[in-house]
């Protein structure tokens, strides 16, 4: 019920900020570029290449169980003299018990399970690279804005010196002015250290240690459109979380099958060659029975755990389901509210600025006081920042429904589904 409640929320508060059906990348080619150079690169997305990579090798071994097994055998016997006898037998399993199809859908789920968790690792790395890009083009903006916010603090500084000097205003207000300088200062070294240590984010993500960011955020109101139940179903049917828990029910399901078939005789056919000093003896071909037994019941217990693993990934799945609408009914909601704070935050601070500079001629004419003045231009910044961080949360919300979505698809998960 509460997942439905916040739906329909989203649902009505939702106005042109979701991608629409055929989108592809967002308007940025630096950010396109860098999310690719971290998923060609990054060693997590390698590992998990090589995973797909095994899994796949494993999948063609399980499938060569349905060749023919050549086997060689060699024997000496010293009290013949030495004599060697020798026979190459080649068998054809005919009958397994479902033993050899349920190895290669084993092999075959570990393949998906493998292709999902790389996509996994690549949509993590990519929201980490946009969630870093963005920080650093948010806190560059936030330094501009301080600095600028510091040339007009030294600029009343020096304007309330002079009327200090002249007797004109007290000396207390030169202290409060130059103690407003100070913190503006300390606020924008903090700035800058935030964006140096978001920017050592993108290097590690990487592996460039001279990576530099050259473009601004750039925040656009008209955003292509979709529906809430679109995007939903597509982030859904793109979950590489849920896939990834469906190929574990699917390798459950397999080892179940394998556990039967292991209660069941083999039948095969045997072609015998003897060589050496048997070669006068004649081939052999006929039908191989087998049938292997363990001590007590334990296949039997081996099955009731397989069901157990396949009945405890199959709810997972619906788990998995769950957690992924929350996250995307959550970014959804988020770019709605940036979306709204970014328009309060551009007519707050035209509103601020129009305040500060009634202020500071009232101010001159003796109609409003130096810490009214002081508080304005402090608001003006204020609203900006606002401003600021809003744009950056609305456009983060945004790349990141395009690639929970699967709308954008950077390089490297593009090719992970076509090979599937």
């Amino acid at each position: 019920m509460f997942l439905a409640r916040l739906f329909m929320v989203a649902s009505a508060m939702l106005v042109g900020v979701v991608p629409r059906a055929g989108a592809t990348a967002p308007g940025n080619p630096e950010l396109v570029t860098l999310v690719e150079r971290v998923l060609a690169t990054h060693p997590s997305a390698g590992a998990a290449r090589a995973e797909v990579d095994a899994a796949r090798s494993e999948l063609s071994a399980s499938r060569w169980a349905r060749f023919p097994a050549v086997s060689v055998e060699s024997f000496a016997d010293r009290r013949n003299g030495g004599d060697v006898s020798a026979a190459i037998s080649v068998e054809q399993p005919l009958w397994t018990g479902g033993r050899i199809s349920a190895s290669i859908r084993q092999s075959s789920g570990r393949l998906d399970a493998a292709m999902a968790s790389m996509d996994e690792v690549c949509l993590d790395l990519a929201q980490r690279a946009v969630q870093a890009y963005i920080d650093v083009q948010r806190l560059h903006r936030r330094a501009r804005i301080l600095e600028d916010s510091l040339v007009e603090h030294r600029k009343l500084v020096d304007s309330m010196r002079r009327r200090v000097d002249q007797e004109i205003s007290p000396a207390s207000d030169l202290e409060l002015a130059q103690s407003r300088t100070r913190q503006t200062e300390i606020d924008a070294l903090q700035t800058e250290a935030e964006a140096e240590i978001a920017q050592l984010r993108l290097r590690e993500l990487t592996g460039d240690d001279s990576l530099r960011i050259a473009g601004v955020l750039d925040y656009r109101e008209e955003q292509n459109a979709a529906t809430p139940a679109e995007l939903l179903r597509a982030a859904l049917d793109f979950d590489p979380s849920a896939r990834r828990i469906a190929a574990q029910a699917k390798i459950a399901a397999a080892e179940v099958s394998l556990r039967k078939s292991a209660l069941m005789p083999q039948l095969g056919v045997r072609y015998q060659h003897y060589l050496g000093s048997d070669s006068d003896l004649d081939d052999e071909l006929g039908l191989v029975f087998r049938i292997q037994a363990d001590g007590g019941l334990s296949r039997m217990s081996a099955i009731k755990a397989a069901k157990q693993r396949e009945q405890a990934a199959s709810l997972a799945i619906d788990a998995a389901s769950r957690e992924r609408q929350q996250i995307v009914l959550a970014a959804l909601t988020e770019n709605v509210t940036a979306r709204r704070r970014a328009q309060a935050g551009r007519d707050a601070t035209l509103a601020a600025k129009s305040v500060t500079d009634s202020f500071l001629r009232q101010f001159a004419a003796g109609r409003r006081t130096w810490p009214e003045v002081l508080n304005s231009v402090r608001e003006t910044a204020t609203a900006e920042l606002t401003q600021i961080d809003a744009e950056a949360g609305a456009v983060t919300s945004y790349v990141r429904l395009l690639l929970l979505s699967g709308q954008w698809r950077p390089d490297e998960v593009q090719s992970s589904e076509k090979n599937r």
